[in-house]
């Protein structure tokens, strides 16, 4: 498929999926966040993917939801006018909840079986602070910036933040961002564990790249495995998350991946997984 508002190019083991509407801060419009559902269940159902890295192309991450505001400036739309993503609209007022691109972009990364990094350069708002967390890792640059958006546009955090950002963060600074619609910067954001990891502007594409090389050279199924153990596990008491955890290993230690683990320590080389 042809995208016009992201780009998605895939480097042997590594796609790297970049919100390409820079004009207006990768601010996502209803096409892109249909380009988005597409591009995320294209690397799913991809076996060559092992590593999944969002970006933004321009200054920013992502504004969040392209609301056009310019029109309601310039008087060419009544505000009471203004639909952000009319599609969307429709299929949230006929009870389709969530709606395709929360359930298929937010829910489709969180659910990806292969690790996920978000670079941050910029601005990440609303819907771009979801995305971002909706990924496993987040690496930034000292010119990341956070913002919740939505509370200060009169709304709830709609597109997973109120669940993503508790688990992230804490329950009392996630809600101190939603409260008060403050910007979290990029020392604070690495602070608190919003950020994994924060590099300097120059470093900040090979650092994401040295990263994504190093996980995509490892196993894909203790990989997949771990992520489900992960996640799954958030919502566990820790009796069933060890039973799990026990199902899930004599499902890794059955792989061929596993045997070449072993054989390669025992003869000191690096291994070489195949995701089988």
């Amino acid at each position: 498929m042809e995208f016009k508002t992201i780009i998605l190019e895939k480097k042997g083991p590594i796609a790297v999926l970049t919100l390409n509407r820079p004009q207006s801060l990768n601010a996502v419009n209803e096409q892109m966040a249909n380009e988005l559902v597409t591009a995320v269940q294209d690397v799913a159902d991809d076996d060559t993917v092992r590593v999944l890295i969002i970006k933004g192309a321009g200054r920013a991450f992502c504004a969040g939801g392209d609301f056009d505001y310019e029109k309601v400036r310039k008087g060419e739309i009544a505000i009471e006018d203004l639909k952000v993503w009319p599609e969307i609209e429709k299929q949230v007022k006929k009870g389709k909840i969530p709606p395709k691109p929360q359930k298929y972009v937010i829910l489709g990364l969180q659910n990806l079986d292969k690790p996920t990094i978000a670079v941050v350069h910029g601005f990440a708002a609303g819907l771009g602070w979801d995305i971002a967390s909706a990924c496993d890792i987040r690496i930034g640059s000292p010119a990341a910036r956070f913002t919740i958006g939505f509370t200060t546009a009169g709304v709830p955090p709609d597109s997973g933040g109120a669940w993503l950002l508790p688990r992230l963060i804490g329950v009392g600074k996630a809600l101190e961002y939603i409260f008060t619609g403050d910007t979290c910067d990029a020392q604070e954001a690495h602070r608190i564990g919003l950020l994994n990891r924060l590099v300097p502007a120059e470093q900040l594409e090979e650092e994401t790249m040295k990263l994504a090389e190093k996980i995509a050279r490892g196993s894909p199924i203790a990989f997949r495995l771990s992520k489900l153990l992960v996640y799954k596990g958030l919502e566990m008491d820790l009796d069933t998350a060890i039973c799990f955890a026990m199902a899930c290993v004599n499902i890794a230690t059955a792989s061929e991946d596993f045997k070449e683990a072993v054989k390669s320590f025992a003869e000191k080389k690096m291994p070489v997984f195949k995701d089988r």
